[in-house]
């Protein structure tokens, strides 16, 4: 993908999108097209092609020090619409954005008390600072995508950083579920989350969208491990067997696109919620994206008109805070699938590109006190 500097908006944040290979020429292009602001803090979301190198520490060290954020993925959103293999990078102008960061590691024993009192702690500091000219508020959290305790983690944050509304996304390796990263301060970190608590001068909306229509049939989970989110049976049957005859296929033809195409749902309050499948197990199990328990109880799903469900979710944000100058989103993954199968990719590359979208395609968003699956949500910074 051959990259030219974009043309930036006078407002509070500028882009950069790179695909050079080397860490001095990603650092140099990037450092070239972000226009040399001073900045608050910088995100970067990245191809696992780029889990290895430097370039995160470089860059901050290029920018004075400038504390860098962000975390691998499994696809980039970039100026030009969905990407692979590229790194995007966001700068948050100084002059119109502060950020307090809260880095959580150790993911693997994490407990919600303790992830309560760190998040207490970056709340103080984070209100102790706040900036009468920067009224709006936000809490951005990146997660490890493999860390399988993002419930856990969304119920300790949400509960201690009082009104603030949360939103983030668990970062991905492509579809390899293998290794996922999160830069802290340009450094490295493995089996961590950083929440970002940020206030900001322009306005903020956070929003969710998601395209898919439940169907009658119903699946009751009656064996699971919740702890490592697998679910062995399905209505007393192998989960892929009763999955796949719901479907009216073989059991060997499951794989992620079958899963996009008719993803699980849960019902709390009248609304219905996908628990996304990741994979299947050689035993007919499947392991999921998201929590689960005996119990509960699934319905399948399809997909819908997620065209229009983006379109509808722009509509929805010029009408809150006026055309926005940028959108930070998190697409599932699931979601970048399905727009190859129902061959609209052309159509939602036009779309990101013209409401200026960026950002990175998950294995899991948070929103408020709820982490999803096969939704795009995210944050757009009005002017």
């Amino acid at each position: 993908m051959n990259k030219t500097p974009l043309t930036t908006t006078p407002d509070s944040v500028d882009i950069a999108i790179s695909c050079k290979t080397l860490t001095e020429d990603i650092v140099d292009d990037i450092y070239s097209q972000l226009q040399n602001e001073a900045y608050a803090f910088i995100l970067v979301f990245f191809s696992p092609l780029y889990v290895g190198t430097k370039f995160s520490t470089e860059l901050r060290r290029k920018f004075n020090n400038t504390p860098v954020y962000g975390c691998s993925s499994a696809g980039e959103l970039t100026s030009e619409g969905l990407s692979e293999g590229a790194i995007v990078a966001v700068g948050f102008r100084a002059s119109d954005f502060g950020v307090v960061c809260c880095l959580i590691e150790n993911l693997d024993q994490f407990t919600i008390t303790d992830g309560q009192a760190q998040v207490q702690k970056s709340f103080e500091v984070f209100q102790s600072n706040r900036s009468v000219y920067k009224p709006h508020s936000l809490a951005l959290m990146l997660v490890d995508g493999l860390c399988y305790c993002e419930e856990r983690l969304v119920s300790a944050v949400n509960s201690g950083i009082k009104d603030i509304p949360l939103i983030g996304g668990s970062a991905g390796d492509g579809l390899q579920f293998s290794k996922t990263s999160i830069v802290y301060d340009g450094e490295i970190k493995e089996n961590a989350a950083i929440l970002l608590l940020i206030e900001s001068r322009p306005p903020l909306h956070i929003f969710k969208s998601d395209s898919f229509l439940p169907s009658p049939v119903k699946f009751v989970v009656t064996r699971a491990d919740p702890e490592k989110r697998i679910v062995y049976e399905l209505n007393a049957m192998p989960a892929a067997t009763a999955y796949a005859t719901a479907l009216g296929v073989n059991e060997t033809d499951l794989n992620p696109l079958s899963f996009a195409s008719h993803p699980l749902s849960v019902c709390f309050g009248g609304d219905h919620y996908v628990r996304s499948i990741q994979d299947v197990n050689a035993d007919g199990s499947f392991r999921f994206y998201c929590a689960i328990d005996e119990g509960i109880v699934f319905t399948l799903s399809e997909i819908g008109d997620m065209v229009q469900g983006i379109e509808e979710t722009m509509e929805e944000i010029q009408q809150n805070i006026g055309k926005p100058q940028m959108v930070l989103g998190f697409d599932c993954i699931l979601r970048r699938l399905m727009y190859e199968i129902n061959q609209s990719k052309g159509q939602v590359n036009q779309l990101f590109k013209d409401h200026r979208v960026i950002g990175f395609n998950t294995y899991g968003e948070q929103i408020h006190g709820m982490h999803l699956n096969q939704t795009f949500s995210g944050i757009a910074i009005g002017r």
